[in-house]
């Protein structure tokens, strides 16, 4: 049996007439891989008697039941927010630690960090060449790396959809600051010796900003492009690459995220070499295998990469929950058929 986390409100739309979506697909993937699955919230899970009290569909005989049942020795946190629950966290860790359970995509908070996984990857020399000079936001790193770089970008240190960005560029006499916000944009320009007051009348919680080398990326008709690799591990526990598209700045020119007016290309011979393709894809394989071996419950990433004018590649950021704005049959699929097998080879 397999463990399907979800919401507790998703459970709640169980006990109406139509089951949620997630439901009826994942009863089509229990199906084809002849398993049962169990659907849970993690607040409905016992500790003090390792059980669970959620929905399990039987593939055989094709039937939703209310059950309490063993937690499952294999689970997929399916649930689009990360692990914050103080509660639920520890339940996860302990029974990972302790009882050999494995919980699929949970992530928490903390671990997500961008700055932390920054970090992690400068470490290994394969993948510290593709990484944009990154630290926590201060008014000394901003001085600092200004004298190194003519663009920076300050983003929010959790995942924000391109929202909330900032681009600071230095020029000859003067700075400007440019933001996205809420599908808007504004551009403040001052001279050189106003940076500070711009600094700190701007960001007055530093603490929730990281700034990050800007890049010189490629462009296509004028326009700035970068892509969202999608490595994933599949049934034969192989590192997979099931998508790559780019996406383009069209509202506005300095960010190419998709909630803040960014154009999707899902064909990208116009855009790069296939050289260039092979390249990028086989760093984005390395990129996921060195994640999991820090996180082994990682199976399925949203890597953010670029190649610059001069053909060098960048590894912009990692997603561990990438958002996809619909239930893409074999971006789930491949995940779910991992847990699957792992599961048989480890338990059945």
């Amino acid at each position: 049996m397999i463990g399907i986390i979800v919401s507790s409100r998703t459970m709640r739309q169980k006990k109406s007439h139509s089951p949620p979506f997630l439901f009826t697909y994942y009863k089509k993937l229990a199906q084809q891989n002849k398993v049962d699955v169990c659907f849970y919230a993690l607040k409905h899970l016992s500790l003090r008697n390792k059980t669970v009290k959620g929905v399990v569909y039987s593939y055989s005989n094709d039937r939703f039941r209310q059950d309490t049942v063993r937690v499952p020795e294999v689970n997929v946190y399916k649930i689009n927010s990360y692990l914050r629950n103080k509660e639920n966290i520890h339940k996860v860790k302990y029974l990972s630690k302790y009882h050999g359970r494995m919980f699929f995509h949970a992530i928490t908070n903390t671990e997500r960090s961008k700055l932390k996984i920054h970090h992690y990857l400068q470490n290994h020399k394969e993948i510290a060449p593709m990484l944009p000079e990154t630290k926590k936001l201060t008014y000394e790193t901003v001085q600092s790396m200004l004298k190194k770089y003519s663009v920076l970008y300050i983003k929010p240190r959790r995942s924000s959809r391109g929202n909330d960005i900032y681009v600071l560029k230095k020029q000859d006499t003067e700075i400007s600051l440019y933001r996205v916000k809420n599908f808007q944009e504004e551009t403040i320009y001052v001279p050189k010796e106003q940076l500070s007051s711009l600094y700190f009348s701007t960001f007055r919680t530093p603490e929730e900003f990281l700034i990050q080398q800007g890049i010189d990326a490629k462009r296509y008709k004028g326009k700035k492009f970068d892509f969202r690799i999608s490595p994933q591990k599949n049934k034969d526990s192989q590192w997979q690459i099931t998508g790559m598209t780019a996406r383009l700045s069209k509202k506005f020119v300095n960010i190419t995220n998709l909630d803040q007016g960014g154009q999707v290309f899902y064909k990208t011979k116009k855009l790069i070499h296939k050289s260039e393709r092979k390249i990028i894809k086989k760093a984005a394989i390395l990129i996921a295998k060195t994640i999991e071996a820090k996180y082994p419950q990682v199976i399925d990433l949203g890597l953010d990469m670029a190649i610059d004018k001069k053909g060098q590649i960048w590894l912009y950021e990692v997603n561990f929950r990438p958002y996809r704005r619909r239930m893409n049959i074999k971006h789930n699929r491949i995940p779910f058929e991992h847990a699957v097998s792992y599961w048989r080879e480890k338990f059945e």
